[in-house]
């Protein structure tokens, strides 16, 4: 997931559901600079947890139905990559299509939308992909993850 958002220490990059973090450290530990990362996590005890393991690091206890207001109050114009460990597939298609819309109104023009998955297809339902024009890549396909999990990028259409 770092690979596929081009991390760097000039990238900022959002992470929706860091969860307990292994994301996040794989984030870091690809260059992304801990002032250039905004973590958002609803659940307290998980944010907490992400706080006291990367304290030079932003988290928000907040909903990724919300990252634009997020992002803004964070003082962010926009950011390089949105990196997801959410379970889109797995959510009704009215709160997918705010939390991707939401995503994408917080990206540079260039910038990157990252998901993981367990399903065999694109995370992001086909029609809201159509709808907000954006091209779906599968990026990378992790055999040894139990169970096999897949990377997937999605990009504006130009």
């Amino acid at each position: 997931m770092a690979k596929a958002a081009q991390c760097g220490p000039n990238r900022r990059v959002v992470e929706l559901g860091p969860g307990t973090g292994p994301v996040t450290s794989a984030l870091l530990g690809h260059g992304v600079a801990p002032n250039n990362l905004l973590m958002v996590e609803l659940d307290p005890a998980f944010a907490d947890h992400l706080s006291l393991l990367h304290p030079d690091a932003t988290v928000v206890r907040g909903d990724a139905t919300r990252v634009h207001r997020i992002v803004q109050a964070h003082g962010w114009e926009s950011c390089d990559a949105v990196v997801s460990g959410l379970p889109l597939i797995a959510m009704p298609l009215s709160v997918q299509a705010r939390i991707v819309r939401g995503a994408f109104s917080v990206l540079a023009p260039d910038g990157v939308f990252v998901q993981f998955t367990y399903g065999p297809f694109a995370p992001v339902n086909p029609e809201l992909i159509r709808r907000l024009r954006l091209k779906p890549r599968r990026h990378a396909w992790i055999a040894r993850n139990l169970p096999p999990a897949s990377v997937w990028t999605f990009r504006r259409l130009p």
